[in-house]
């Protein structure tokens, strides 16, 4: 029964995605890392977005779920089509399989900028700050959105 909710729930989630986001990392705990994101337009400047990167310094998981103010510069200015600068914060930690684990309130900034309508470029950085005694953590990534 588990495995059953946790398939229709895979299936619901890359159903109802409007962006895949291939991802590379570097961080203070958790070393190189790499992985995939999905993102969800919701309102007309918000993004819900859900990620996990494998962290093998950890060695870990890094889990993220965040929502984001995405507004695109072009609506303000036409030579700014194409940027879309994003702040926001969510949940997010680090599930180590070896030593401790974080998990905490996550802030995240980046820019991304638009090749064409369905795929762009980013770079951001986020800093995880851990409920009590948990370790803090930031890291940097960059990657590519698919639409």
């Amino acid at each position: 029964m588990r495995r059953l909710f946790a398939l229709l729930l895979l299936f619901g989630l890359a159903s109802a995605q409007s962006a895949l986001s291939l991802r590379f990392g570097y961080g203070e705990a958790l070393g190189l890392t790499f992985g995939a994101g999905v993102e969800n337009h919701l309102r007309e400047n918000l993004s819900g977005r859900l990620l996990l990167e494998l962290a093998p310094a950890a060695p870990g998981l890094f889990a993220s779920g965040e929502l984001l103010f995405k507004p695109d510069l072009g609506r303000y200015d036409p030579t700014l089509r194409g940027l879309l600068p994003y702040l926001g914060g969510g949940l997010g930690g680090v599930l180590a399989f070896q030593g401790p684990s974080t998990l905490g309130v996550g802030f995240t900034g980046g820019l991304e900028a638009l090749l064409d309508p369905t795929t762009g470029f980013f770079l951001e950085g986020s800093y995880v700050y851990g409920f009590g005694d948990w370790p803090k953590t930031w890291r940097l990534a960059f990657g590519a959105n698919f639409r």
